[in-house]
């Protein structure tokens, strides 16, 4: 595993996207490259094949999720069906 430091990736998102824009990560891992765009302003999306990469990466862009708007995107879709 070779993981790629946030520093290096804040750097690439904020120069080849703009906020609003989707970032799209084919090989999602944990999740860091989605989770950056996020913090950033951006949509992410992820696709990742291992399950345990998935499920971390599903829980690591929920925090990021509920750090920014006080709830996470899940708890959020619940309520709105209530």
């Amino acid at each position: 595993i070779c993981p790629l430091q946030l520093g290096t990736i804040e750097r690439c998102i904020k120069l080849y996207s703009n906020p609003g824009e989707t970032v799209l990560t084919p090989f999602m891992g944990i999740g860091s490259e989605a989770y950056m765009a996020v913090k950033l302003g951006r949509r992410a999306v992820g696709i990742e094949l291992k399950p345990s990469y998935f499920d971390l990466a599903v829980r690591n862009l929920q925090n990021i999720e509920a750090s920014k708007t006080g709830v996470d995107l899940f708890t959020w879709q619940q309520a709105q069906a209530e």
